[in-house]
């Protein structure tokens, strides 16, 4: 029996450790068949990229080795005369940067360097042949020794496919796996700007007008800033996840898990294995069920559900994203914790770092290009480009959306006490909830999160938490002037100056104390009272009548909280 192949990623131990592959080898096809000189696929992390590269480097790389054996009881091998002939034709270069996640431009340039210097090392053998000049031989000993000039480095490509090219008289195959990991790293440790000048050089000189190519592979998960690296590439087929091309040869389809489930003897746990890893859609088509390979993979090897994917690291910055965001995309990442969908959200399938935190629209191409959130529906408009309908990809996703918000809750209330506060918020113990809820805005929350005129920020992430916190026994809603509504909140009241929010937590047992809380925002800049708020919040409470939809699902205990705002000041009461 064939094992499961856990952390594998080079095919051809797939092929020499008999361990079980689902056949993808048709990608080697399609490749062929696209008449595009460079190939540029993004997918998210762990579905396949690594080992789809290496199926393209065995199949195509000429060597001394026949590694036909490595293919001939697949479907690439049963496709046809044309596609056999193209077996161990073509030099390959094969460039991965996967390992390039240091905190730092010089360390990253360091291991940059290391990488191209041990892709020139493996042709070495070009050194005792005639094809190289004498000034390509000087450069390429350097690049060989680590000593070549940045420009060399970046240069490097251009010269090692002439090299190889003028050898094995045959153009040269690029693959360039991860292109995007070392800009990921650059982004969120600030040196971005360092980055993307070496890596669009490096690219530019491998894969634009270099007359050596015969074809480039590129892969990762974003199509990274046109203007900033593929501005020069007019040569360049992009397939996003919303493209139909290459859609069937990352992750894994439905009759794909039916089958590998059955052969390890897990079909019965089908149901719980669709719910938490399925629901990938790529390209615009209907529901496509694609599954997470490595959750499947893991699953199949521990034969217990968890969230793997999620915990293979890469979720920083999502944390990152969703914590800073402001009051929009609280509330919309209020919709996708309920598993409800974001409509008519405009998607841009180049990412620009630069604006991930500051546009909605980069925001969210990030959060769906990286396999957090699906389209379940993608169209094009005239005027707004790309629109698709957004939802979370799966349970496992979920539990990472909920996981963020329940570490920002224990790490931003006092002390860490956060099941002591919201008990105190339950039972009505003014004390505790005002003591903790004070120490937790001014001590610890910053002053962007409470600064001059934006408390609503706050509130939005502590509702955020209420909803992840309290989800198993109360409904959480958002209520404004006395109707209950979902969890979208009304802007601030601009005329007064003065927020107007109402929480409502509708407890699933009647037996318990249902919750009211009314928010109310005091503005530094008019100097208002917080007292007086205070004071307008309890008030608009009964005068509105905020329990009646309380009182109608029969619920007899009402707990009705004002809090009150001004700046880094907080003040609480209830209703007697």
């Amino acid at each position: 029996m064939q094992r499961e192949p856990v952390g594998v990623d080079d095919y051809k131990e797939f092929v020499d450790n008999d361990l079980y592959f689902v056949d993808k080898t048709l990608f080697i096809k399609d490749i062929i068949d696209d008449s595009s000189k460079v190939v540029l696929i993004t997918r998210p992390r762990r579905f396949g990229k690594t080992l789809n590269m290496s199926l393209l480097k065995y199949y195509f790389e000429k060597n001394d080795q026949d590694n036909s054996y490595l293919f001939k009881e697949y479907n690439i091998w049963k496709s046809g005369k044309k596609y056999r002939e193209e077996f161990s034709k073509y030099p390959v270069i094969n460039i991965t940067l996967k390992n390039a996640k240091y905190d730092t431009w010089e360390d990253n340039y360091e291991n940059l360097k290391i990488i191209i210097s041990s892709e020139f090392i493996k042709h070495s053998y070009l050194l005792k042949s005639e094809v190289l000049e004498m000034s390509d031989r000087t450069r390429f000993i350097k690049i060989c020794d680590g000593e070549a000039s940045k420009s060399e480095f970046g240069n490097s490509l251009e010269l090692l496919s002439k090299a190889l090219s003028a050898y094995y008289k045959q153009k040269v195959i690029i693959l360039i796996d991860e292109y995007d990991t070392l800009l990921n790293e650059a982004y969120i440790h600030n040196f971005y700007d360092k980055a993307i000048g070496f890596v669009k050089a490096f690219l530019n000189a491998g894969l634009k007008s270099n007359v050596h190519l015969h074809k480039g592979v590129m892969m990762g998960i974003f199509r990274v800033a046109k203007e900033s690296i593929f501005s020069d590439l007019n040569n360049l087929n992009v397939n996003t996840i919303l493209s139909n091309d290459y859609k069937e040869y990352f992750g894994f389809t439905q009759d794909e898990v039916i089958e590998v489930l059955k052969y390890f003897n897990l079909v019965e746990n089908i149901e719980k294995v669709t719910r938490w890893y399925n629901g990938y859609i790529f390209g615009e088509t209907e529901y496509s069920l694609i599954y997470n390979p490595w959750s499947i993979i893991m699953f199949i090897n521990k034969k217990v559900i968890e969230p793997y994917w999620i915990n293979t690291s890469g979720n920083e910055i999502v944390k990152k994203l969703i914590l800073a965001g402001d009051k929009n995309i609280k509330e919309n990442i209020k919709k996708i914790i309920k598993n409800e969908e974001l409509e008519d959200v405009q998607i841009d399938e180049t990412i620009v770092y630069s604006m991930i935190e500051t546009s909605e629209k980069s925001l969210w191409s990030f959060l769906l290009f990286a396999g957090y959130l699906k389209a379940v529906k993608t169209s094009a408009m005239e005027e707004k480009g790309t629109v698709c309908t957004l939802k979370a990809s799966n349970k496992e996703v979920l539990y990472l959306f909920r996981t963020i918000i329940q570490d920002w809750m224990a790490q931003t209330i006092s002390g860490g006490n956060v099941k002591q506060l919201l008990d105190a918020l339950l039972t009505g113990d003014v004390e505790t909830f005002y003591e903790l809820l004070y120490r937790t805005v001014f001590q610890i929350a910053s002053y962007n999160d409470v600064g001059v005129n934006n408390s609503e920020n706050f509130y939005h992430a502590f509702v955020l938490g209420l909803l992840v916190q309290l989800e198993d026994d109360y409904e959480v809603t958002s209520n404004r002037a006395g109707h209950s509504a979902s969890l979208h909140c009304s802007p601030c009241n601009l005329e007064s100056g003065i927020g107007r929010y109402g929480v409502m937590l509708i407890p699933k047992d009647i037996k318990k104390n249902g919750v009211i809380i009314e928010f109310k925002s005091a503005k530094l800049s008019k100097n208002e009272s917080i007292d007086t708020m205070l004071n307008q919040a309890l008030k608009q409470i009964g005068d509105n009548k905020y329990d009646t939809e309380l009182k109608k699902r029969g619920i007899e205990n009402i707990i009705r909280w004002g809090i009150a705002f001004k700046g880094k000041e907080v003040k609480v009461g209830i209703v007697e």
